[in-house]
């Protein structure tokens, strides 16, 4: 199953608004301590955060989802609403809630603030892998084009709180032994991934970080991504462009469960997910609307290129006034 690239769009915008800002905010949690995982005592409900923002009818919306989580815990399930990532993430810190659906970035963070909660799934658009990856895409040449190559151009980027067009690709370029601040000659940012590749095109740059899911048709810009925005767009010297760089696959969501919880439970909760699309796609679709294609199962490394982007030796790199 293929969706609209404007979905992808939408999913990949809102988890990029609020990546920086998340941090700060979790620091007023107090992560609880966790339990030995061997032997933890079952809970006797399972509390379920749910991000809704303004949809006023998300409780109605989500509620298939968690009679099916009832089924799959064989625990009952208290729904939490939550207004946005943030407040999922910090509650989730503070054990006041037990699972949740975060965005990479929003697993990072927490992560990175209390190491109290392991990924289960995550969720893919269509039958192809569910990742996606940041990249860096330049004009082609006679010859491929390598990073080496393009050492004292510049690089177009997205502003600093984008994932996929500034902190996730400046730190695993970092990871790869580029440091983009000194590598190009110039940063220069600009309004949208798109606008960044119409400036590789007209010469204003000399090279761009966009994201793609790579899967698919190459020469349609793949599945989706800012080279399928820009074929489907129908812009000119599409044919002219090359990838010159990937980042490792990141997951599309990170379906969250606290550490302290059995393991038994998580198991239990994992397999169930798995299933959900076939046993029950009316519950799968209450909570992954914008991502069709069905479960994936997920380990903590999984998120390593976003986990990257919180750590202190790539805090310099990351702060748009390079200190």
């Amino acid at each position: 199953m293929q969706v609209s690239s404007k979905a992808y769009v939408g999913f990949v915008a809102g988890f990029k608004v609020w990546g920086v800002a998340v941090l700060s905010a979790l620091l007023i949690a107090v992560c609880t301590g966790a339990r030995a995982q061997e032997g933890a005592t079952m809970p006797d409900r399972l509390r379920l955060g749910v991000v809704v923002a303004a949809d006023e009818g998300a409780r109605d919306r989500v509620e298939p989802f968690r009679l099916a989580l009832e089924e799959i815990a064989d625990l009952p399930v208290d729904l939490f609403l939550m207004e946005t990532l943030a407040d999922a993430a910090e509650a989730l810190a503070a054990g006041r809630i037990d699972y949740a659906r975060l965005s990479p970035s929003a697993y990072a963070a927490v992560h990175q603030l209390c190491a109290c909660i392991e990924p289960l799934v995550t969720a893919g658009p269509d039958d192809f892998p569910a990742r996606f990856y940041a990249i860096l895409v330049a004009r082609r040449g006679a010859e491929k084009l390598s990073l080496t190559e393009l050492q004292g151009k510049r690089l177009a980027v997205g502003s600093s709180h984008a994932v996929t067009g500034y902190r996730v690709p400046l730190a695993n370029l970092a990871a790869d032994g580029i440091n983009a601040r000194t590598h190009f000659s110039a940063l220069v940012e600009v309004k949208d991934p798109v606008e960044g590749l119409r400036a590789v095109l007209d010469g204003r740059v000399d090279a761009a970080l966009a994201w793609s899911t790579l899967a698919g048709e190459a020469k349609n810009g793949y599945t989706a991504g800012t080279l399928n925005d820009y074929y489907v767009s129908g812009g000119g010297g599409f044919k002219d462009l090359e990838i010159v760089w990937r980042s490792p696959p990141i997951p599309y969501s990170a379906h969250s469960l606290r550490k302290d919880l059995p393991d038994e439970l998580k198991r239990r909760i994992r397999a169930g997910l798995m299933d959900l699309r076939r046993e029950a796609p009316d519950a799968y679709l209450a909570i992954e609307p914008d991502l069709p294609g069905g479960f994936e199962p997920v380990v903590h490394a999984d998120y390593r290129p976003v986990l990257r982007t919180y750590e202190d030796q790539y805090a310099a790199l990351l702060d748009p006034t390079g200190r």
